[in-house]
């Protein structure tokens, strides 16, 4: 399956700043669109079904992976994450460029779907301190599972350079204005 619309990749290690990035980028401009992924993993406090994921058993999950309901999907951190292709659909139709978050698996696999028209950026931490205290001041982890994090993250990192951008996340402001850089560099903005 291949797909002939514009989308934006933005990725990071967890913690590394990827949702309120986009948060802001979409407040700031009217032709981006927010994809709304789905997981398998239990909703985290303050989460809404269908706003900020769909959520789903594994159960239900792995029926609709059967169904060929993703354009792509991965196991990260023990649970399963996918990008419905209903999102790029919706997107296509409203002329919007669809704005996703999504790891370094997921931008792989979509960079073979969707060729040159994938804007893939990652986000950098400014130092492991840093990223460190931003994934423990969620309060929604287990020392294990951040670990687990810290660990999966390192991985990423080294990956970084397989993204058509890396940009450090290190100030929110100056993050937002180099990506806007970017996008107008690009043709979108």
């Amino acid at each position: 399956m291949s797909f002939n619309h514009r989308v934006i990749v933005i990725s990071s290690v967890s913690g590394g700043g990827k949702t309120t990035v986009i948060r802001r980028l979409l407040a700031k401009h009217n032709r981006l669109k927010s994809a709304i992924t789905a997981t398998s993993r239990s909703p985290r406090h303050g989460e809404v079904d269908g706003i900020d994921y769909h959520f789903f058993t594994e159960a239900e999950f792995r029926q609709k992976i059967a169904d060929g309901e993703f354009i792509e999907h991965a196991e990260v951190h023990g649970n399963l994450y996918g990008v419905p292709v209903s999102e790029i659909e919706s997107a296509k139709n409203e002329e919007k460029i669809l704005i996703l978050n999504i790891d370094v698996q997921g931008m792989q696999s979509l960079k073979q779907k969707f060729d040159t028209l994938l804007l893939s950026i990652f986000l950098l931490p400014p130092d492991e301190q840093t990223w460190e205290s931003r994934l423990r001041s969620r309060a929604t982890d287990s020392e294990e599972t951040i670990q687990l994090r810290l660990k999966q993250g390192r991985t990423e990192l080294q990956l970084a350079h397989t993204f058509d951008y890396q940009v450090i996340n290190s100030d929110l402001d100056e993050c937002i204005r180099q990506i806007e850089q970017l996008l107008v560099k690009e043709g979108i903005e």
